[in-house]
Parts: structure tokens; sequence; C-alpha cells
């Protein structure tokens, strides 16, 4: 249905003509077929976040899946396309996985995800007329899109945020008429889904990113105690009936001031804390190019960067809650 066509040009009006061939169709005819091809489908749509692991290989069992799957069913006519979109937003485009595997592999611009099209028209098992469906199968590079998001985000918007952005890795879209069918290609895609290789994921990250916004408030309330604590244990050395007028202020200065800065400073570290644990993400990665090869390997530096940004954080935070400890020996 992509030719060209146009109505004829001759008395009969009950006659179009067809492709470049100019074929002769009535305009019943016609119709019949518009509507069958344009007509009415429902949508299914399922997304997966697991850190998957894929390089073409893994791309090209996919697609015989989806192949050996239509070989079940009665496939009148068929056709794909497979667009893969780098940085910049520029995008390579093949009419058919066959020329897919011309790609070339030294492409130095990253591959942030490969979109994967297939059109069908099947005559299902006792139905004489066909039925049309459009698989959509997305896969998303987590370490691609990690990048290009953090270069366009602004100061201001939390790495929580970024996490969130890019935990989608997979996605597959059917439009169908008959969801038995549709449910098969679902399936096939899941088992290539599980099939994958894949980063395991981490429980115990998982359930410290789930609080981890708390961890500013809950740090800079325990310094506040512990100050609080030492101040009272301090009383009975600076308020005796020895102690003077130059003691009691300095008394207050030094606690009210030490109050004041160390538990800004707690703060400012709960929320370095905070942001190593909400921008450290399980690798996934699309490994399709020379680029990609480069990029997963940067990615592993930015992991190492932000273990050490979490471990320097806490190392401060032990280093103020000394601090605060000896807020009286200032005294």
């Amino acid at each position: 249905m992509g030719q060209l066509i146009e109505h004829s040009d001759e008395t009969d009006p009950q006659v179009v003509r067809v492709g470049d061939r100019e074929s002769k169709v009535s305009i019943k005819v016609y119709q019949d077929i518009y509507h069958q091809i344009t007509g009415r489908t429902e949508q299914v749509r399922k997304r997966y976040s697991n850190s998957l692991l894929i390089e073409f290989s893994d791309i090209e069992q996919l697609h015989y899946k989806i192949m050996q799957l239509c070989d079940i069913h009665k496939v009148i006519a068929s056709n794909e396309v497979v667009s893969i979109f780098h940085e910049q937003e520029r995008k390579e485009q093949f009419t058919s996985f066959d020329r897919f595997r011309a790609y070339n592999s030294n492409a130095s611009s990253p591959s942030l995800n490969v979109v994967l099209k297939y059109n069908f028209s099947i005559i299902p098992a006792g139905i004489e007329r066909p039925q049309e469906y459009v698989v959509t199968i997305k896969l998303i590079s987590r370490v691609a899109m990690l990048q290009q998001i953090e270069a366009d985000l602004p100061s201001f918007v939390t790495r929580r945020l970024v996490g969130f952005g890019s935990s989608i890795t997979a996605e597959i879209t059917v439009d169908y008429a008959d969801y038995i069918i549709a449910r098969g290609f679902l399936s096939a895609f899941e088992e290539w889904i599980n099939g994958c290789k894949s980063t395991p994921e981490s429980a115990w990250l998982i359930a410290v990113k789930k609080w981890s916004y708390l961890l500013p408030n809950t740090i800079s309330t325990l310094i506040s105690i512990l100050i609080i604590y030492f101040a009272l244990a301090s009383v009975p050395d600076y308020f005796g009936d020895s102690s003077d007028l130059t003691m009691h202020s300095r008394f207050f200065i030094v606690f009210s001031g030490g109050f004041f800065i160390v538990v800004s400073l707690m703060r400012s570290v709960g929320r370095l804390i905070e942001e190593s644990i909400d921008s450290y993400l399980d690798l996934s990665y699309l490994k399709l190019n020379k680029g990609d090869v480069k990029l997963i390997d940067d990615f592993g530096g930015r992991q190492r960067r932000i273990l050490w940004k979490f471990i320097g954080g806490c190392l401060l935070s032990v280093l103020l809650g000394f601090t605060a400890s000896q807020l009286a020996e200032i005294i």
C-alpha cells in the first residue's frame, strides 16, 4: 500500500488506477481493501527494566524468534523496518533485517536505541479474511541514554529523576485484531528477555534507593541530637559556682555556632551520599559499534567515581560527628 494511488482520468467514475502499472480496480474493491488494512485494531504494550547486556547476536536471535512464530500462522504479506538511533538525533534505517546485518560496526557514535518494526497480514485458522498486525520492539541502551540525559540535565534536577528516566531498557507494542495471536508475540519476546545476559539486580541497592531521600534530614537530625547531648553533658563544668559571664558567653557562642555549622555541613554530606546512591545504576547496554564499547568502558569509570563519592561522604559524616563531640574542648 506504499504505492501511489490516483483516480482514473477515464469517464468511468467507478474505477481507480492503483500502483505503478496503473491497474484498474473498482472503487468498491478498493474501499474494501482500504477498510480491511486500516481497520480498527487493539494495542497491547509491555515494558521491561531488566539490566540487559545486548549484542548484535542477541538481536539476531530475537529476529529469528519472531520469524519462527510467524511460521505457525498463514502470513500472506509482511515487511520489516529496523531503525537505530544515535546521539544528536542521528538515525539509520534499514528496510530489512538482512540490510541491517551490514550495519557499520566501526561507527564511533554510541547507539541510543534500536527499533524493530514488523508488519504482518495474517489469515487466522477458520477465518477467510486477513488481519493486520504490527509488532514494534524497542531496545534501549541505559549507558547511552544516561549520558544524554546528564548532558542536558539542569543543575537543579535531582539524580533520582535521572535513574527514573533511564530505567526502561526494552519495550514491545503489538497492534492486533486477535489477542491470542498477539499474546504469542508477547510471550516470545519475554522468553527472549529471560534468555539475554543481564546484570543481576542488587536487592540491598533497591532498598537503599527507596529511602535515600531521607538521608539529609536523618543525618542532620542525628548530629543535632549529638551536639545537644554533649552540650548538656558540659553544663556542670561551665555553669558551676566559679563560672563567670565570659565562660557562659563562650559556651553559648561555641555550641550555637557549632550547631549551625556542623548541622549545615552534615546536611550537605547527606545530600552527597543520597546523590551517590541514586546515581549508581546497574550496567545495561547495546554493544553494536566501537562507540558503544568506549561508552561502556567510560561507564565503569563513572561507577567507580560514584563509589568513591559515597565512601568520601561516609568518612566526612564520621569526621563531623567527631568534631561535634569535641566542641566542649574549644571553650
